[in-house]
């Protein structure tokens, strides 16, 4: 299975400790260089582990040659949609609400770092609900109430 990722839920997740749910699940993923560049760019504010830029089953491609989507999206979500549509990506896991909206146009399946925890949950692994919502609020990681309490819900 191909799975790109983007940045904020790399961030998001290894803020919080669970940034191992996704090699639980997928066995390796992928980010593009901008992604890469734009963790290591973040990394003298907020700082991350070193696990997030050495792990070996986060493989780090080349930026696209094409990445003109849409001028609001940032550089690493830019590149990230573009590497999943070029490379029939199986999934990518996405944040931001206006680049979900672009991934899942362009016929991209798209998941979030809500839907990673929800994931290893159901595969039996990854911490309850109430513990990842209280982690994910202390990591600065922004969700609305609605997507909260759907979060609690499943």
């Amino acid at each position: 299975m191909r799975v790109i990722v983007d940045t904020s839920a790399f961030i998001a997740l290894d803020r919080i400790g669970q940034l191992d749910l996704l090699r639980r699940l997928f066995g390796s993923v992928v980010r593009p260089q901008a992604v890469l560049d734009e963790l290591l760019a973040g990394g003298d504010a907020h700082p991350l582990s070193t696990f997030l830029t050495g792990a070996e089953w986060i493989q780090t491609e080349p930026n696209p040659k094409s990445s003109s989507l849409r001028p609001e999206l940032g550089r690493g979500e830019t590149a990230a949609i573009t590497l999943a549509y070029e490379s029939h990506a199986d999934l990518i896991v996405l944040d931001d609400l206006q680049a979900r909206l672009v991934a899942s146009g362009l016929g991209i399946r798209v998941t979030g770092t809500i839907g990673i925890l929800l994931a290893a949950q159901k595969n039996g692994f990854g911490p309850p609900v109430d513990e990842a919502l209280r982690l994910l609020d202390a990591a600065g990681f922004r969700m609305s109430a609605e997507l909260a309490a759907a979060f609690r819900r499943l």
